[in-house]
């Protein structure tokens, strides 16, 4: 329970830092960190592999046990839980490459266009962007905290 309020805690700091740093930029850039089409492709795909893998499995058991008062989680808990975390950040990167070279296949259809060339960047970076703060606020924390019981818990 207390890695999701800190997951949620995490997410909320970095909504307030990006609109901390673009608070002295003109009104039109105020939303610069925040693109719809980049948010839309890299949650899309992580919601598709949590419904496809065995990770989202393991991930909404960990989520579904962590609101039961003085759970005891077993080795194989833990290990399948850490297990499911490291597969789902590198499924986290690789939807940041994914979306990034959508990005960069449409920048470079468009070099020509600059209206239409920027949309195109932003979504490239935006992307990874993304998938690098799911990877670090969210994910890697609770592999960090499962890896942590398991070292408690001994050989």
């Amino acid at each position: 329970m207390l890695i999701i309020i800190g997951a949620l805690f995490s997410v909320f700091i970095s909504v307030l830092v990006s609109i901390v740093v673009t608070m002295n930029a003109p009104i039109a850039s105020y939303g610069v960190l925040f693109d719809f089409p980049s948010a839309f492709l890299t949650l899309a795909f992580l919601f598709f592999f949590f419904f496809t893998s065995k990770s989202g499995s393991v991930i909404g058991r960990y989520i579904r046990s962590s609101f039961k008062k003085n759970y005891a989680y077993t080795r194989i808990e833990l290990v399948s839980l850490s297990t499911a975390i490291k597969n789902t950040i590198r499924f986290s990167f690789a939807t940041g490459g994914f979306g990034f070279l959508i990005g960069a296949i449409g920048a470079l259809t468009f070099l020509g266009e600059k209206e239409r060339l920027g949309p195109f960047v932003a979504l490239s970076f935006l992307t990874v962007f993304y998938s690098i703060i799911v990877s670090y606020i969210i994910f890697f924390p609770v592999q960090a905290w499962a890896e942590n019981k398991l070292n408690a818990m001994g050989e």
